[in-house]
């Protein structure tokens, strides 16, 4: 069941300070679908992905544990990126402004975090910072842009994600705003601390880390929930729509994550916060999607996403989906294999090490007959 709340739609920041972000989303009220059940209707084509929410409980003292040593391990790789990516933004500002429009719920935490630095080094610019959906399939969400072009020129909105894995949002962006001349201006690429597969325009780093925010999902991301469009309502009038996730307020540590982070990237020498576009481009995204057309034909498979390239979207899988098997490269960080081999144990996965162009990759088990 589907119920607005409130009926007036009105911008907010979530569990983070105002300024910090501003969600263009709609909070509706959702009942949450069961995992296997979600699943289930998913693959068989009954419901889209985005009409539903799987539970979303509070983190186990384990997960916790495991999302504090993947920032212990990896943190400070992250505040590199970070800083590299807000360097970019700001030699691509439009006449003295840059407007972030990071892609909730993954690109929530980066966006906020990009907003910080280039508060904090550049002062001359005016920086802001918008969280909008777009949904695989439906595509962005237009009432959200139109709102940011009251407000900005288009010629200042920067598209912020947390990683790529297939390049999905990246393709669903660059589709939804082609042809669409009251959007002509806008910059139709995706910029991201890390593009595994090739498919931003920008990103300081292609190699197959995991990013510690990926172990958390509203609780480190404003507790909001991903973005919910229900059926019928694509191209509307009214932004795509989420869930405040109140019941999870005690677990939340999206404050506390930024000020981890505003320290680590406080204490980076110099030398490694300059701009350096690493994203492979076209021939990186080529060769992806030929591994990812010879794992499908490898497995008898045949809907491509129900693979998930890359270690973040693995994890992903191993908390919220139902996974049939794990790959892991040999050549995984030693501290991010050890986490991936944790998370197949504790949902009885099974796991195959294998060389490939991925830290890991995780295939979803069907469940549609």
């Amino acid at each position: 069941m589907m119920t607005l709340d409130p009926p007036v739609q009105a911008s907010f920041s979530g569990s983070y300070l105002p300024g910090e972000v501003t969600f263009l989303l709609r909070r509706i009220e959702v009942s949450a679908t069961p995992l296997e059940e979600r699943e289930r209707l998913i693959q068989s084509g009954q419901r889209h992905y985005s009409e539903m929410i799987g539970p979303e409980d509070a983190p186990t003292r384990q997960r916790l544990r495991l999302f504090r040593e993947s920032l212990r391990t990896n943190g400070a790789q992250l505040a590199q990126d970070i800083c590299g990516l807000a360097a970019a933004l700001a030699e691509s500002a439009h006449e003295g402004e840059v407007v972030i429009a990071s892609i909730a719920r993954a690109g929530t935490p980066i966006g906020t975090l990009l907003w910080h630095r280039l508060r904090q080094t550049r002062p001359d610019l005016r920086v802001s910072h918008y969280s909008i959906s777009i949904i695989r399939d439906r595509g962005v969400d237009y009432a959200a842009l139109r709102t940011m072009l009251e407000n900005h020129p288009a010629q200042s909105l920067r598209f912020v994600d947390g990683w790529t894995g297939k390049g999905t949002i990246a393709t669903e962006l660059r589709e939804s705003l082609a042809g669409k001349p009251e959007f002509e201006e806008i910059n139709d690429g995706l910029w991201t601390p890390l593009d595994v597969c090739g498919a931003a325009c920008y990103a300081p780093n292609a190699r197959d880390y995991l990013i510690p925010s990926t172990l958390l999902g509203g609780t480190v991301s404003g507790l909001v929930s991903r973005s919910v469009l229900p059926r019928g309502e694509e191209g509307g009038s009214e932004w795509h729509g989420c869930v405040e996730l109140r019941h999870l307020r005690r677990y939340d540590v999206s404050q506390w994550f930024v000020r981890v982070m505003l320290e680590k990237m406080a204490a980076l020498d110099p030398a490694q916060q300059s701009p350096r576009n690493s994203s492979g481009g076209q021939p990186r995204y080529v060769a992806a999607h030929a591994f990812l057309s010879a794992l499908l034909e490898e497995h008898g498979m045949t809907d491509r996403n129900r693979i998930k390239l890359g270690i973040g979207e693995t994890v992903r899988v191993l908390l919220r989906r139902l996974p049939r098997v794990v790959l892991l490269s040999p050549d995984a960080h030693e501290a991010d294999a050890a986490l991936i081999r944790q998370l197949a144990q504790l949902r009885g996965v099974p796991l195959e090490v294998r060389q490939m162009p991925f830290a890991a990759v995780a295939l979803i088990a069907n469940v549609a007959q």
